[in-house]
């Protein structure tokens, strides 16, 4: 699969967050769980303002 402009954006962000969390401690996988469940909520979730149409 060819990356997208987003994810050229975003991996290496992404993994300079992983490794920062290992240096302090956090196993990487239980990073990338915790970074999915966050993703995952809706707090993140796009919305629009009140009023407009999706």
């Amino acid at each position: 699969m060819t990356e997208g402009p987003e994810a050229r954006f975003l991996k290496p962000r992404l993994n300079a967050l992983v490794a920062e969390a290992v240096k302090n401690g956090f196993p990487a996988d239980v990073t990338v769980a915790v970074l999915i469940n966050l993703l995952d909520t809706e707090s993140f979730a796009v919305t629009t303002p009140e009023g407009e149409d999706e």
